[in-house]
């Protein structure tokens, strides 16, 4: 992690507690079913996440914003159907007011061989 988004990263764990409760669990499943999404429609499911001027950021951390944009930046990634983008979500924390909440969990992105083997290009936690 980049030295400058340490200090984001700890206030945001900071302002989240986990919680055992169905707003932890509605997040977890909504998380579930984004990543199913996109495993089954891919560049579609992974648009259908993002608000009309939503941002993601790139492998640099600098943000793209607006669905076009996404759009672009991930396409080609997406139109190769050799490339596997999966995750798991294993917690999630809500903030006290319940406005604010994120997942963690293990991701992996991954080529298919022409012969179904499946090439581990890089794995990691979110």
């Amino acid at each position: 992690m980049k030295p400058s988004l340490v200090p984001w990263v700890l206030l945001l764990a900071a302002a989240c507690r986990s919680i055992p409760d169905s707003r932890a669990e509605s997040l977890l499943a909504a998380d579930r079913a984004f990543a199913r999404d996109v495993h089954v429609r891919r560049l579609d499911g992974w648009l259908a996440a993002f608000d009309a001027n939503g941002s993601q950021v790139d492998e640099e951390f600098r943000p793209i914003t607006g669905r076009d944009a996404i759009a672009a930046h991930m396409r080609p990634f997406f139109a190769d159907a050799a490339n596997e983008l999966t995750w798991t979500p294993d917690d999630a924390r809500v903030s006290e007011d319940g406005k604010l909440g994120t997942t963690t969990g293990r991701w992996k992105l991954a080529r298919r061989e022409p012969d179904g083997r499946e090439t581990v290009l890089a794995t990691g936690r979110y």
